[in-house]
Order: C-alpha cells, then sequence, then structure tokens
C-alpha cells in the first residue's frame, strides 16, 4: 500500500571507486602508500638515500649520464644573455659589456651547467656570493655548494622549532628566512671539523630545486620514480654479456653415447685438449664433438632496453631519440613533434625556474658591486628600475626551412614582431639590424624601412609577390592563378582565408590588405574581399574559382 510513496524518498545510490578497495591482489602494491605531508615524506634520511643512489647510477649509468648532460647542454647551452632596455642605449651597450665581461671571468655559464646538472641529479643546489680581489674593480664571485652542506646544526630539530627544515628556516607561508650552511661538505676530507657553520640571511643564499608538493622546500632528484629501473638494465646488459662469454669459452666438447664408456670412471672428465688451427683429425669410435650454442643477445634484449629506457626518460619529460643519443628509430615528423611539444616547454619552464631562482638575484648582485665602479652605472635609472630581459640560447632548430617560413607568415600576417622572432632565436633585434646595416654600408634607419618594404611591398610596384623578383609581372585577380599548379592554387585560397579569418580575430585591416597583397591579391581585389570580411563571415566569390570564372588548375 505504501509502494507508492517510494517514489518520492530520496534513493540511497550504492557506488564506489575501484582504487579505495583494498583486497588480496592489490594489498601488497599499496602497503607503502601514506598520507605524510611532504616535509615528513621527504625527511633528510629519505632524501639521502634517494640522492647518493641517484649519484651513484649516474656514474655507473652511461644513459642516466647522458640523459644528465643532454638535459644541461639543451637548458643552459652557453648560458643567458643580458638585454639592457632603459631610454639610454649608450648606458645600455655599457652594462650588457660589462656584465658580460664580468660573467665569462667568472665562469658563470658553466657554473650554471654545473649547477643545473647537480639540481637534476641530487635534486637542488645552492649559490653563495663571495669576493674574487684579483677581479677588481668588480670583485664579485659565486660560490655553488651541494645540498649536504645545508642543513641543521647538531643540537636543532624539527621537533625543537617546526619552521626549520634540514638547514632551512621559513615562515608560516614556507618563505625562506634563513640558511644554515656548514663551512665545509660534511662528507669531505678535510683535517678539521666539517660540523662547523653559520646561518645566512635568504638574500645571501640561492636556492634551486623544484616544488613538486605544496609545502615541500628541500629538493628530490628529477629521475627519482625511475631510479629503480636503470640497475635492472644493466643487470640485463651483464647478464647477458655473462652468457655470451661463458658459451664463447667452450669453443668444442666431446660427449660419449656408447654404453661401452663408464662415465663416473672416466680420468678425462673437463680435461683440456689444446688444438692446432685449421687441423683435421679423427674421433674415437663412440664419440661425438659439439659447440654450445650462444643464446645470448635474445630476441627481446633491445626492446627490454628501449621499453626500459623510454620508462626512465618518460618522468624527465626527455624524448625517447633525445635520451637514447639517437633518432634511428624515430621518423622526422614524431621526432619534431616530441621536441616541439613535450621538450620545448619542459626546457622554457626550467629555464623560467633558473632565472627566477637564480639569474635574477645573481643579475641585483652585481647591480650592487657596480655601483662601486667608476661610472659604469651613469646614465641609468634607480637599480630597481632598470628594465631588462634575458635570452637563452635556443633549442637546436630542426627544420630551418619551416621556422623560416612560419616566422615570414606571422610577421606579414601581424601575428608577431622581429623583436619576438629574434628573441625566440636568441637574439636581440636592434642588435642585430645594427649589425646587417653595417654589413650592407648602410644607417640602421635605410635597413629598417628596406626591410619593411620587402615584408609588406605590393606586387603591383614591380615586384612579384610569390617570387619577390623586380621585373615581374603584377598579379592580378583570380585568373592569374591560373598559370599555377592545382596544390598552389588551393594552398593559396587556404592562405587567404587564413588572413581574412585573423582580420575577423582582430588583425588591422592594414595588415591583412598587405598580406593579401603579397599572396597576389592587386588592390581592388584585395579591398573587396578586406570589405566582405567585415561582417564576420567569408563570402567573397573571389575564393570560388566557379564563380569569379577562374579556371581550376589541373
Amino acid at each position: 500500500m505504501l509502494n507508492w510513496m517510494k517514489r518520492f524518498l530520496p534513493r540511497t545510490i550504492n557506488a564506489r571507486f575501484d582504487i579505495a578497495q583494498t583486497n588480496a591482489d592489490n594489498r601488497k602494491h599499496w602497503a607503502n602508500a601514506d598520507s605524510l605531508s611532504a616535509r615528513a615524506s621527504m625527511s633528510p634520511a629519505v632524501r639521502r638515500v634517494i640522492r647518493i643512489r641517484s649519484r651513484y647510477e649516474s656514474e655507473n649509468n652511461s644513459w642516466y649520464s647522458g640523459v644528465l648532460r643532454t638535459a644541461t647542454n639543451h637548458i643552459v647551452g652557453c648560458g643567458p644573455r643580458l638585454q639592457v632596455l632603459t631610454d639610454n642605449p649608450e648606458a645600455n651597450t655599457r652594462l650588457e659589456r660589462a656584465f658580460g665581461n664580468w660573467c665569462r671571468k667568472i665562469q658563470l655559464a658553466d657554473k650554471l651547467r654545473t649547477a643545473v646538472e647537480a639540481y637534476w641529479r641530487d635534486g637542488e643546489v645552492f649559490f653563495m656570493r663571495s669576493e674574487r680581489p684579483r677581479n677588481y674593480p668588480m670583485t664579485l664571485d659565486l660560490r655553488t655548494f651541494e645540498t649536504e652542506q645545508v642543513a641543521s646544526p647538531m643540537m636543532g630539530s624539527i621537533l625543537s622549532d617546526p619552521f626549520v627544515d634540514d638547514g632551512i628556516r621559513f615562515d608560516q607561508a614556507t618563505n625562506e628566512i634563513e640558511y644554515h650552511v656548514f663551512d665545509r661538505h660534511p662528507g669531505g676530507i678535510n683535517p678539521v671539523s666539517t660540523l662547523s657553520g653559520q646561518w645566512y640571511p635568504s638574500r645571501e643564499v640561492l636556492h634551486l630545486f623544484r616544488a613538486e608538493r605544496p609545502g615541500q622546500v628541500r629538493g628530490l632528484p628529477r629521475a627519482t620514480p625511475a631510479l629503480p629501473l636503470l640497475p635492472v638494465m644493466r643487470r640485463q646488459q651483464m647478464a647477458t654479456l655473462f652468457s655470451a662469454e661463458t658459451a664463447a669459452n667452450f669453443a668444442l666438447y666431446l660427449k660419449s653415447n656408447s654404453p661401452a664408456i663408464d662415465p663416473t670412471a672416466s680420468p678425462a672428465d673437463f680435461a683440456e685438449i689444446e688444438m692446432a688451427r685449421n687441423m683435421l683429425t679423427t674421433l674415437p669410435s663412440g664419440w661425438d664433438i659439439g659447440q654450445v650454442e650462444p643464446k645470448q643477445p635474445g630476441p627481446n634484449y633491445k626492446e627490454f632496453q628501449d621499453h626500459t629506457l623510454k620508462s626512465f626518460a618518460r618522468c624527465t619529460n626527455m624524448p625517447y631519440p633525445l635520451a637514447a643519443g639517437t633518432a634511428q628509430d624515430s621518423n622526422f615528423s614524431s621526432f619534431k613533434g616530441d621536441m616541439r611539444n613535450v621538450w620545448r616547454p619542459e626546457v622554457l619552464s626550467e629555464q623560467d625556474r633558473i632565472e627566477t631562482s637564480i639569474i635574477e638575484p645573481i643579475f641585483a648582485w652585481f647591480l650592487e658591486a657596480a655601483i662601486y665602479v667608476p661610472s659604469l652605472l651613469d646614465g641609468l635609472p634607480q637599480l630597481s628600475e632598470i628594465n631588462h630581459r634575458w635570452h637563452w640560447p635556443p633549442l637546436p632548430d630542426l627544420d630551418p626551412v619551416d621556422t623560416a617560413n612560419a616566422a615570414s607568415i606571422k610577421l606579414g600576417s601581424g601575428q608577431s614582431t622581429l623583436t619576438q622572432i629574434h628573441a625566440d632565436a636568441g637574439q636581440d633585434w636592434e642588435t642585430e639590424a645594427t649589425r646587417a646595416a653595417t654589413d650592407f654600408g648602410v644607417d640602421v634607419a635605410t635597413y629598417k624601412a628596406a626591410l619593411f618594404a620587402k615584408t609588406f611591398a605590393s606586387p603591383g610596384a614591380g615586384q612579384s609577390a610569390v617570387g619577390g623578383m623586380p621585373g615581374a609581372a603584377p598579379a592580378a585577380t583570380a585568373g592569374a592563378f591560373t598559370g599555377t599548379k592545382r596544390r598552389d592554387f588551393t594552398n593559396n585560397q587556404k592562405a587567404t582565408a587564413e588572413v581574412l579569418s585573423a582580420m575577423i580575430a582582430g588583425t588591422s585591416e592594414v595588415l591583412t590588405k598587405a598580406s593579401l597583397l603579397r599572396l597576389g591579391w592587386d588592390d581592388a581585389a584585395a579591398q573587396s574581399l578586406i570589405d566582405d570580411a567585415r561582417d564576420g563571415a567569408i563570402t567573397s566569390p573571389n575564393l570560388d574559382p566557379a564563380a569569379s570564372g577562374s579556371a581550376v588548375p589541373v
């Protein structure tokens, strides 16, 4: 009788997550899962074990060593280059040259490469400023040291001060306040006390590490999730070698199937017989000669090694061909896609972290020391107001032609600027323009005007939009494309549609018209296309060969 009431009562839904279930099949796998905080799970003892094992593998495993070296070369390269952007060009150049000379004197790029390799291998690295009097008047120098040298003194512990974690004192927001630095490495061989040290304010110590969890104040090696795979690779390699050597050590062996011979009574068991090369011999009746067949390396050896290396490289975001040092098993398109979509973002994020944590504070130290260098800062604003940027060496260009074409299209359609294009290549546009003008024997203004005319030239001015050769016949309307191949005709139509779509998205009409002129449209046709696209839709008959009367190429 009450069944009709059940429709109005809230129904209980029985649901659960499979991952939240613990049973006989997964109990052992999840036995070590915990809910510890970042600081508790990454205790000094845990980090020490991971760190020393990471160092051991990097010193004994060529794959790991190669991954670290490749990452360092791509991230740091020859080091970042300073560009000062104040309103005083002469003062900008003077400061840039002074900083560049100082970097070469103290070998900053080499220090950065060493630091980044230690940061990936050990999880973190530290910098402090020091002095080098022989470089007077710019005596600033840098000192790098490993993670063991930053630790709490013997009398301190996390129990007595919850805002101290292994040599770092921080506030409630985990902002570093002080660092306790030992005078010498605790693992050194100095015949003096290695536990003497002092607290330094955070402005005197630079700390480079990657925080994987909120509240984390110390770093772990980058390849921590994959470190157990490296010994497996070496064990399989050595086992394969030992197996092959064992088979090769037995050149031949004799065996007998004769019932007349008692193996237990044979005095010649395991006897060694030296044989002459190319000899011919006969065997006694009932004896056969055999040879151990080498079964190593097995058919799955290379597959196992490759798959293990892929698993190891994945946690570093390094593409497999780059980690392996060869792209022989990859096609060009896949490798280029991996470099652009996986490795390039990783390199850029690492460079940003290094720039924020290391390079900017070092430049601030340099400016503080530059105050005492006569006339170095003349004509510049206050230290905190010196606008500047850093140019990092770009990754290797896998397809220079494709990159140049893309840059040309973006520049012509207003999607990029020469400043940005040169910055992506690790260059400064103004510097490169000055150099190019000097090479051509003209002033910078003339060179820029010629480059502008080349970029946004009208095809009607005696220059072809496609070939760019003076004296070529000016392009006409859609009928001018009848002399081109079908593929070029289609690409031109698509490019025109993309330019108009960019205008609808916000590109100015001036740049849109310049781009259409470069594609071969005359002034009237280009203006007609722009007028048609102002309503937000591309419906011009000029893009329809049938409607425009243009013959479609064959």
